[in-house]
């Protein structure tokens, strides 16, 4: 099943300002999660009474999604040293 991939704007802002080789990395990555399900995925503890958001770890960075029906949508794109303090 192929997903849509929609990024907000904080997502959209952040994938701006990487180095063009993380985005081609995170941009794979994202693809490969769309088509097939795969990559390395876990769900986010700590977010009940929200969505349920998933992060996905790509290198040194994690792209923060929930999914919904045919689309995962982008909340954050942070690097490890940023840390999760905001949920």
């Amino acid at each position: 099943m192929i997903r849509a991939i929609l990024l907000s704007d904080s997502a959209n802002r952040e994938y701006s300002r990487l180095p063009t080789k993380v985005r081609e990395r995170i941009h794979a990555a994202l693809q490969e999660l769309a088509g097939s399900e795969r990559g390395d995925v876990k769900r986010l503890k700590g977010t009940r009474g929200r969505e349920d958001l998933f992060r996905l770890r790509v290198g040194d960075y994690r792209v923060l999604f929930a999914r919904s029906r045919g689309e995962i949508r982008v909340t954050r794109i942070l690097h490890r040293s940023e840390g999760y303090d905001w949920l």
